[in-house]
């Protein structure tokens, strides 16, 4: 794989399952799995063929186990081989992610609630919601339009907002 990021689950009628499984607090066997392969845009990142990678599955809220096997079996369904690869792994669980960064309530990673009110006035109500009010400071992150869990268009309107500003 030459992908940055990839994102396993099978097909949708199975990414589907798996993720209402994991709304209804059920652990799914085959989670939805995303892989980041970093090394893929910057080879400096691996040392004797060894390339790091990081790996995380949709679990349900608060759940208090250790996703390791079931994400590693999945990553090894969509590359065969990929087990006896394996140098070393790190865990951290949905309570030690919410103990290093309180917004990740429950391990959610995106910062909570992404819902009908969220999606119109998070980080704020504005008509540039990336421009705070400084020249030439803009704010980026999962809080900024179109909200957490939608990678890279945050960026990409904070970039068009600041562009739009120098012009």
């Amino acid at each position: 794989m030459r992908a940055g990021t990839v994102h396993l689950g099978g097909g949708f009628g199975e990414i589907a399952y798996t993720e209402k499984q994991r709304a209804a607090g059920v652990m799914p066997s085959r989670p939805f799995v995303l892989l980041g392969q970093q090394y893929v845009a910057d080879p400096t990142r691996s040392a004797g063929g060894i390339n790091p990678i990081y790996a995380y599955a949709h679990v349900p809220g608060g759940f208090d186990g250790d996703a390791t096997d079931q994400i590693v079996s999945q990553i090894e369904r969509f590359a065969p081989g990929f087990r006896d690869r394996i140098v070393a792994t790190a865990s951290t669980g949905t309570e030690a992610l919410h103990q290093k960064n309180a917004n990740f309530g429950a391990g959610d990673i995106i910062g909570g609630a992404n819902d009908g009110l969220q999606m119109v006035l998070r980080p704020r109500l504005a008509i540039d919601p990336y421009a705070i009010g400084v020249p030439g400071v803009h704010i980026c992150s999962q809080a900024s339009p179109p909200g957490a869990g939608i990678h890279g268009l945050c960026g990409y309107h904070a970039a068009e907002s600041a562009l739009r500003s120098l012009r």
